[in-house]
């Protein structure tokens, strides 16, 4: 049987300290009481010398399991040193807390969060010394995963009515988040969205849409949404500091073990989000890598995605994970008392030095493919991701028995470019293109300059929009805008797509935006022929530019 471990603010502990600490987290408690008194006054005196709060964690049989030597501040730290194979399993644990010099017995927010991930059948809470006329108060604590306040207390009283209670008499059991919550698919992440909502409610509701959408692509499970709306942003975590407790307690009660923000955070902002929830944070920025690096499936794809990856993680390496933080010495260093930080950082600056070599050499290739295919009109399929532009070029292409380029309701389906040629009857190159999206991380835009150069070389761009989606407008807006940005000059044609699965007034809007636009329907093969005949004369061919 293994027994419990100190462990904590210990550092600065005498050894007499440690030992009478020790010998109270062996000390046995009756498993038909909460507590045994003696032990709780004796812990109080050893809070009341600290000036630290003191939390014991006994199990079902009595045995204390944890000591944890001051504030309760991050459920991961003390998991970790729980012994015991099942330890987020532990509802049969009681959780005996003195709260030091503090005259305020309920758990603070963090408190709470760290209680919760520790899922105790019980919180016992008192202070370090009793008060006038012998009493010594205390409370009685139980999770409430449904209720605002995630601890209630079901008595209040003094310290010695409380310890002789029967722990098993309570009517209210928490259950674990992880058997509370339906589990999702084997290796698949629970994700709580952390949104700043503009005042739009439609937008709002158009954002946070995208962002679930993005969330699915990576293969992940949105089961929650928290919200805020301010005019000013908190520049420590974006988000104010009761909206990003509510975001920790509401991520425990669905069972997150995920939270994705919808801004890109700086390293400090990421590492303060991630403390305060005590979770994995990834801002929108790095699920758009990380959906990138899941879709490559051509070399050059996976070259491109891992250059945008290291130039988006390089300068957030400060604080992720103890390694870090680690001297280093020796042979092949830069001189003793080097960081490991300091070596992480070189090793990634000469991997970005050869993948930029990498990058170049794909350039020059598709440069060079460019050229070969001097004399054929060359116009290129553009949009936002899933706009249905794939869907598009296959419909084109169908007559030339071609094998067809993926097109999947899903965002990012298609990183590499896809050259296809078509006979109208005078033959053309049509190119379909990684789609665009709002905020497209720049290190993506950098790192797929080479590919995005197949749009900027074509002769005419053809913009897909889908007209089924509300927010084709602004959609349409961002395309080209990132296209002006990208320094893009050739003419512009609009598509309209999906007009089989669109309102009317949908194609009214689009008629009244671009009187030019082409309306067609890529998967029941409407307009097609229309679109084909439009591509003859279009665009008009004059001297090159």
């Amino acid at each position: 049987m293994k027994q419990g471990v100190l462990a904590g603010r210990t550092a600065g502990l005498r050894p007499a300290q440690k030992r009478r600490l020790e010998r109270l987290c062996h000390r046995r408690h009756p498993e038909d009481q909460v507590a045994e008194l003696l032990c709780l006054q004796r812990l109080a005196s050893e809070s009341l010398e600290l000036e630290l709060p003191l939390t014991l964690v006994v199990d079902g049989r009595g045995l204390g399991r944890l000591l944890w030597v001051g504030p309760l501040e991050q459920s991961g730290r003390l998991l970790e040193r729980l012994p015991g194979s099942d330890r987020r399993q532990g509802s049969d644990l009681r959780l005996l807390t003195c709260c030091g010099r503090s005259k305020q017995l309920e758990p603070g927010r963090q408190e709470g969060i760290v209680g919760l991930d520790l899922a105790p059948l019980l919180w016992l809470r008192f202070g370090d010394r009793a008060g006038a006329g012998g009493q010594w108060p205390g409370q009685l604590l139980v999770a409430q995963h449904e209720q605002a306040e995630p601890w209630v207390a079901l008595a209040a009283a003094d310290l010695s009515e409380l310890c002789g209670r029967d722990p098993l008499g309570f009517a209210v059991q928490p259950q674990p988040l992880a058997t509370a919550i339906a589990p999702a698919q084997a290796g698949q992440e629970r994700v709580l969205l952390l949104a700043l909502s503009p005042g739009d409610r439609g937008a709002a509701q158009r954002l946070i849409a995208e962002l679930e959408g993005l969330v699915c692509s990576a293969g992940a499970v949105p089961v929650g949404v928290v919200e805020q709306r301010r005019s000013q942003v908190a520049p420590q975590t974006l988000w104010g500091e009761g909206k990003v407790g509510e975001a920790a307690l509401e991520a425990r009660r669905l069972g997150a073990t995920l939270v994705v923000t919808d801004r890109e955070l700086t390293p400090v902002q990421a590492r303060n989000l991630e403390r305060l929830l005590d979770l994995p944070v990834s801002d929108r920025s790095e699920l758009i890598l990380d959906i990138f690096a899941q879709r490559a499936a051509s070399a050059a794809g996976r070259l491109q995605v891992e250059l945008a990856q290291l130039r988006y993680r390089l300068p957030r390496l400060s604080g992720r994970g103890l390694s870090l933080s680690r001297q280093g010495g020796g042979i092949g260093t830069r001189g003793p008392g080097e960081t490991q930080l300091e070596k992480d950082r070189r090793a990634i600056a000469r991997r970005l030095e050869r993948l930029q070599r990498e990058v170049s050499h794909l350039g020059e290739h598709r440069a060079r493919l460019r050229r070969s295919r001097q004399g054929l009109r060359r116009l290129a399929l553009v949009g936002y991701t899933n706009a249905g532009k794939s869907s598009l070029l296959n419909a084109l292409t169908r007559a030339s028995g071609r094998e067809p380029v993926l097109a999947e309701n899903k965002l990012f389906a298609t990183l590499d470019p896809t050259t296809r040629r078509i006979e109208l009857p005078e033959p053309l190159l049509l190119t379909d293109t990684v789609g665009f999206i709002r905020a497209l991380p720049p290190p993506l835009l950098e790192a797929f300059r080479s590919t995005l150069e197949e749009t900027l070389e074509a002769d005419g761009l053809m913009v897909v929009v889908d007209l089924s989606d509300p927010a084709w407008p602004e959609q349409w807006h961002m395309v080209n805008t990132i296209l002006d940005s990208l320094g893009a000059t050739a003419p512009r044609r609009l598509i309209a797509n999906q007009i089989d699965r669109c309102p009317a007034t949908e194609i009214e809007r689009a008629r009244g935006l671009e009187s030019s636009a082409l309306f067609v329907s890529a998967t029941a093969s409407l307009g097609l022929q229309r679109l084909k005949q439009e591509l003859r004369s279009w665009p008009p061919q004059g001297p090159e530019t």
